[in-house]
């Protein structure tokens, strides 16, 4: 069999802080554990009326918790039916919710689909029993996530309600039981992290130079299993015009299950990968070994193809991400200055500036085509001078907003007020309209554009609210921009978003308020998962990063940059404003 071995490790950044949908401790889950045990000594005593405290016997196996699932007790109410189904629920992706299946009675028992939907509620919530006017048993609970039926995580807006009703009806032998439900599952945060866990799927560029990922959230059962199937389907479409694959089409897992034994993942596939040529072979390989890396167990893959082993490229391709390796640059009163961790200092690689009236500082990544630009009176983007080159516009709009230089060279700037398209210019002075036909009417906040090229991120705003969104992007041939596509949403609960920055390849510095009158802080959105905040700066309102949350720069209205220091923050410098890395 093949064996891919690993490629050098790509740096992904460490060191966040919790998530704003934090897991309770070990300790915590063990206590809860203890106590529901003995409340399940006494169950014939178990309330029927009020709140229902989700806590479920857990005990620790390694680095995660194990949650246990009891079946109906004898004599139960038709309320504790539900609570001990839903408590059964908790546990059930480790018993492929077998257990809970005792609570069910007639065609729902087997029809039932519990990875329909997985709806997270909120931690400091609790779970409220009533009986609806039909006598079903209705629960209902604030929203925190929902995860869909292919994995993809997404937050729920402020104050929504989850409200699902349950049917219940005696079964032969006098026993009350669940015959009608919604599919799908209720969990609180404790057990969505138990049985839940995020894993990237890898697909490629157009140009087939970088990895993109799109973030899934899995049952931890069978793990690695999901994550090539799920592969093998594709990306969702939101970023399916952006990105392709290495697998030729109809490329199925021949054998519906990848074992992992002694580190080594087995992956079975169809014959149609076959016929394809050493390179897209490589790509194959590359995009295998990626997705699965992230599996604890999984140290290496193997693959085989109807049969026969794939080979191996004796080197695997590099597809990482664009790295950045140059000193962050500011603007000071007339001229860019180059941070060096410790001081400014003049930037010799640029002139003077024309005029002092400049902001949105904007620079090329290492090695790629494009200038660094600015945006000068508001209404002209241009290019900054150097002993190489003067200063040349590149554009002239109306009130243009801050711009982003992605990797194939581009300057991607807006008119603040859209009309449904997005600018780009190459340095060559080519202007690309790109068409963003969700953002007509509406007033654009900040834009950047991902360092693999193939995704945008938008914070936009009408006059209901303020949105913060990912988008793909759709390029031709010749990597020129056309067009955006349908957009996710990173926060529904973030509003009044300042500025916006990639962190990583799956993770976005968002500075807002998650409320109305709010103090604005950093939040660390992932694309496709959950958010954790920084504490907040006053006055704080320009972002950058290099790579990983560590690399965050921050610039106020009073012209201090802050860097991260521990988990907060220490003033660098003073006197600058519009901080930037390459993007």
């Amino acid at each position: 069999m093949t064996t891919t071995q690993a490629p050098p490790a790509r740096p992904r950044p460490v060191d966040r802080p919790a998530s704003r949908c934090r897991p309770r401790s070990l300790l915590r889950r063990v206590l809860a554990g203890l106590v529901l045990l003995a409340m399940l000594a006494g169950c014939a005593t178990m309330p029927t009326t009020g709140p229902v405290m989700a806590a479920d016997p857990i005990f620790p196996r390694e680095d995660r918790v194990v949650l246990v699932a009891y079946g109906p007790q004898p004599g139960a109410t038709a309320p504790q039916i539900v609570q001990g189904f839903l408590r059964a629920v908790a546990a059930g992706a480790a018993d492929d919710f077998a257990v809970a299946r005792e609570y069910l009675a007639g065609p729902v028992a087997q029809r039932w689909d519990p990875l329909a939907q997985v709806r997270v509620y909120e931690e400091r919530d609790e779970l409220h029993l009533s009986q609806t006017d039909t006598g079903a048993i209705r629960v209902r609970v604030q929203a925190g996530a929902n995860v869909d039926a292919r994995g993809r995580y997404s937050t729920s807006g402020p104050d929504t309600t989850i409200e699902t009703d349950f049917s219940l009806a005696r079964d032969h032998t006098g026993e009350w039981r669940i015959v009608e439900l919604e599919d799908g599952v209720l969990l609180s945060p404790a057990a969505f992290d138990a049985q839940f866990a995020s894993h990237p799927l890898y697909f490629l560029t157009h140009d087939r130079r970088m990895i993109v990922p799109e973030i899934r959230w899995f049952p931890r059962r069978n793990v690695a299993t999901q994550i090539v199937r799920s592969l093998l389907d594709g990306p969702s479409p939101w970023l399916a015009g952006s990105v392709t694959t290495a697998f030729p089409p109809s490329t199925r897992l021949a054998v519906d299950s990848v074992v992992v034994a002694d580190g080594v993942a087995q992956v079975e596939l169809s014959a149609e990968v076959l016929g394809i040529d050493e390179a897209q072979t490589a790509l194959v390989l590359a995009q295998l070994y990626e997705s699965l890396r992230t599996v604890p167990a999984v140290r290496s893959v193997e693959v085989r193809a109807a049969g026969t082993r794939l080979p191996a490229p004796e080197t695997p391709p590099n597809l990482s991400p664009a790295y950045i390796t140059r000193q962050a640059v500011a603007l000071g009163e007339d001229e860019v200055l180059a941070f060096t961790g410790a001081e400014l200092q003049p930037a010799p690689e640029y002139l003077p500036l024309p005029s002092a009236d400049v902001r949105g500082l904007a620079v090329p990544y290492d090695d790629a085509p494009g200038r660094s630009v600015v945006v000068l009176d508001g209404d002209l983007l241009m290019t900054v001078p150097t002993p190489e080159a003067e200063a040349t516009t590149l554009y002239v709009g109306s009130d243009l907003v801050d711009p982003s230089i992605d990797r194939h060279g581009w300057a991607w700037t807006s008119h603040r007020n859209s009309d449904g398209r997005l600018i780009a210019v190459a340095e060559s002075g080519a202007v690309a309209e790109v068409t963003a036909r969700w953002l007509t009417d509406a007033e654009v906040l900040a834009l950047r554009i991902s360092r693999d090229g193939a995704r945008a991120v938008v914070v936009w705003r009408t006059e209901d609210a303020v949105r913060a969104e990912v988008a793909g992007v759709l390029r031709d041939l010749d990597d020129a921009p056309l067009q955006l596509g349908e957009p996710i949403a990173l926060d529904e609960a973030l509003t009044d978003v300042l500025d916006v920055a990639w962190v990583d390849e799956d993770t976005v510095a968002v500075l807002g308020a998650v409320a109305p009158g709010a103090e604005r802080q950093v939040h660390l959105v992932g694309v496709g998962g959950r958010s954790s905040d920084l504490p907040p700066v006053p006055g704080a309102q320009r972002i950058t990063a290099a790579s990983g949350d560590r690399s965050l720069l921050l610039a106020t209205a009073e012209g201090e940059l802050y860097e991260r220091n521990g988990l907060g923050w220490t003033v660098a410098a003073t006197g600058v404003r519009d901080p930037a890395y390459p993007g």
